[in-house]
């Protein structure tokens, strides 16, 4: 059975004047154990290498990582937003414009997830802290969310009110085109999106990949590397 490539996008660390890539190993081994390919992703600089490189692939998985600009959606950095790389945050809009535009199939988790939702036009609260009676949704707190039916999402996880986890401080505020939510928190957080222009673009808030022995979070990833076979 073939073994489809799945690019996952990379964190750029800089430390001293070295700069770095850097990459979960929970991402590597769910792609892994879902039967894929697993191929890190350099920060593209120009359109053409993102071309030239996405044709190679059969699926893509965008990861977490720090804040996106705000810039993108209009508004003012928040006092606590911590950006990301401005060349990571640069490519991954680049990629994500060429996977959509190509149809591939494509799961983004936490920051990615938000940017999936920035690309197509939507927006962020940089700090849901400062939201009315917000749960904790930092330093790996759990919750349940609630998933409604008929959409990929439930399907995937095969129930109704799983418990996630949470690395997160910003969250889905305006929803961008052509997206539905799949998910909610008890406290009205976004938790899931997907497409529904798309084939398979998938988003989740919460970490899947930090949950290995979870049968049903890693469907996810076998659900990417199933439509990344066709």
């Amino acid at each position: 059975m073939k073994r489809p490539l799945i690019g996952i996008n990379c964190k750029i660390i800089t430390d001293a004047g070295d700069s770095y890539y850097k990459l979960d190993r929970n991402y590597v081994r769910s792609v892994e154990r879902a039967g894929g390919i697993p191929v890190l992703m350099p920060a593209f600089r120009k359109a053409a290498e993102v071309h030239s490189f996405l044709e190679r692939l059969d699926g893509v998985l965008f990861t977490g990582g720090p804040d996106i600009n705000p810039c993108r959606w209009g508004q003012r950095k928040h006092r606590k937003s911590e950006l990301m790389h401005e060349d990571r945050e640069k490519s991954d809009f680049m990629a994500l414009r060429e996977v959509l535009r190509r149809n591939l199939p494509a799961l983004c988790i936490c920051c990615g997830h938000q940017e999936l939702n920035v690309a197509l036009g939507g927006s962020l609260h940089q700090h849901v802290y400062d939201l009315p009676d917000v749960d904790s949704h930092t330093d790996g707190a759990t919750h349940p969310v609630g998933i409604f039916r008929s959409n990929k999402l439930r399907d995937i996880v095969g129930k109704d009110h799983p418990r996630v986890n949470s690395w997160h401080h910003q969250a889905i505020d305006k929803l961008g085109r052509g997206l539905m939510i799949t998910a909610v928190a008890d406290d009205g957080i976004v938790e899931g999106v997907e497409s529904v222009a798309h084939r398979f673009v998938v988003g989740v808030q919460w970490h899947p990949e930090r949950m290995q022995d979870d049968s049903r979070q890693q469907n996810l990833f076998r659900a990417l590397v199933a439509e990344a076979r066709h």
